[in-house]
């Protein structure tokens, strides 16, 4: 996936997870925690491959390994900052969202990069999940940098592999939005 289908698939993931629960929609304070969490595996592995530290673009952060660590890491930070702010603060509200939205944005990319191998059965392509208990392919560096890749690739948008998912998420995005609206205003009326 591409970095605006990740950030779309996340969304779409933490709706649900907004839905099934009693937590708020993914808006505001969860957003930004939920958009890093939803590319942080390839803003780490990428350019280390490219500079050649790895040899692979998909190991280190898109291990399952390092999902636990960095989700423990998170939720760590965020109950060590307990306290330090009033209830409804913009801070203590992104500290609250934070664990949630980054682990589900974080394990939505590496659902991503691997459901089309998993449900063709071939889990030896998704064996990054598992590294550094299995090998990870080795591919020679690229010569041109990940962030060039992407801006030829975003040149044009008609061609994103992923425009259907980023359609429905944007769809659900205005949806949820309408219908907070609708919502207060029905309250305001009463």
């Amino acid at each position: 996936m591409l970095p605006l289908g990740h950030l779309a698939f996340a969304y779409l993931w933490y709706a649900g997870y907004a839905a099934v629960g009693r937590h708020r929609l993914p808006a505001r304070a969860a957003l930004v925690p939920l958009a890093v969490g939803s590319q942080f595996p390839d803003l780490v592995d990428k350019p280390l491959a490219y500079v050649e530290v790895l040899s692979y673009g998909r190991s280190l952060a898109h291990s399952l390994f390092a999902f636990a660590a960095c989700s423990l890491a998170v939720w760590w930070i965020a109950r060590r900052l307990s306290g330090r702010w009033d209830g409804d603060t913009w801070p203590e509200r992104l500290r609250v969202v934070t664990p949630g939205a980054f682990s589900i944005g974080y394990l939505s990319h590496l659902i991503g990069d691997t459901y089309r191998f998993l449900l063709a059965g071939d889990l030896w392509s998704a064996r990054f999940l598992l590294y550094p208990l299995f090998p990870v392919p080795v591919s020679s560096a690229d010569e041109v940098a990940p962030w060039v890749r992407l801006i030829r690739i975003y040149r044009d948008m008609g061609t994103h592999p992923q425009l259907g998912v980023i359609a429905v998420a944007a769809v659900v995005f205005v949806g949820l939005r309408v219908r907070q609206y609708w919502n207060r205003t029905d309250v305001d009326r009463a």
